[in-house]
């Protein structure tokens, strides 16, 4: 009985270490996924050859989706807004060598890539080059690159520092998702996409560029903090109307377009075709802001200047001639 008892116990001994060293090797190995998605982000070769290219191909998708898929669409909005953009940011920095490296090729990558959007629609669109109108915002965006892709550059130091810095882009994609998340109430399931992409894209971020739990905890809690604290002012709560009647009593010559547009959060004013001569014009915005813009006509080129807002005593959107 000793004896088998002692075999018994040996053989359990033995399964034991095997087990152990096992689990040693496992950890050791890398899970074999994550280490292809280090070595996409992190472990390429960034040359301007490549920064090059890939502005090009990003422009003209860009410019694919402008032309194609309709506003309101998730894959229409790496036209309109900078959430899209920060993923291909992200892949030049951290694969980059140096800070001011990563901060060049980051601000040429955008400014080629940017003006590319709209001159590739320039052919295709009523509006002409027209449409570098809407560029400014996207030349803004261009130079914040040059320091922002200097300072990201040491996300890839793993440090607690590192963590800090990530917390900003992830900030970036909570915001705008939870601001689409707010538009659900009246429009589901537009932008669904784009909400699944930021908030899957913050723990992407977190969890392939960090190897330490330090910066990992220290990006999810200023993240999580912070939209707790912020997110019921962050995101006024928005309208969305289809107005024609503000244009009683002009007679366009030629087609109208929208030429001019200024407000303090985030709108639109969009011409909307039916027919040749049936349009609308659909005004987005923040309740609690004002907007002006200006309508052109094409064949005259006649500028006429309105403002809108939304007013909460008659619950509609009032548009007015200036």
């Amino acid at each position: 009985m000793t004896t088998t008892k002692k075999k018994t116990e040996k053989k359990v001994e033995k399964k034991a270490d095997k087990q152990a060293e096992t689990a040693k090797i496992e950890k050791k190995q890398p899970n074999k996924v994550m280490a292809v998605l280090r070595k996409v982000f992190g472990g390429l070769e960034m040359s301007w050859r490549n920064v090059i290219a890939f502005a090009i191909i990003m422009g003209a998708w860009t410019a694919l989706m402008a032309l194609l898929v309709p506003d309101g669409n998730s894959f229409h909005d790496i036209v309109v807004t900078p959430e899209w953009w920060v993923l291909p940011a992200i892949f030049i920095i951290v694969n980059c060598k140096k800070p001011l490296e990563a901060a060049l090729k980051t601000f040429i990558f955008f400014l080629i890539s940017q003006p590319l959007v709209y001159l590739i629609q320039v052919p295709f669109n009523s509006l002409g080059f027209g449409l570098f109108g809407y560029y400014p915002y996207w030349f803004k965006i261009t130079l914040l690159t040059l320091p922002g892709a200097y300072i990201g550059w040491y996300i890839k130091h793993d440090k607690w520092y590192s963590g800090i810095i990530l917390s900003v882009m992830a900030l970036l994609l909570a915001f705008t998702a939870f601001g689409y998340i707010k538009g659900f109430e009246q429009h589901f399931p537009d932008h669904l996409i784009s909400v699944v992409y930021c908030l899957a894209s913050i723990l992407f971020y977190i969890f392939v560029i960090f190897k330490n739990k330090i910066p990992r905890l220290i990006t999810l809690a200023i993240t999580i903090i912070t939209i707790l604290v912020t997110i019921p002012f962050a995101t006024p709560e928005r309208f969305e109307v289809y107005n024609t009647s503000f244009l009683n009593g002009i007679d366009f010559v030629g087609e109208p377009y929208v030429s001019v547009w200024s407000g303090d959060c985030e709108g639109k004013v969009d011409l909307v075709t039916y027919s040749k001569e049936l349009y609308s014009f659909r005004l987005t915005g923040c309740k609690g802001y004002k907007y002006t813009f200006s309508i052109t006509d094409k064949a005259t080129e006649q500028e006429y200047d309105f403002r809108y807002y939304f007013d909460k005593e008659q619950n509609t959107v009032i548009v007015e001639r200036r």
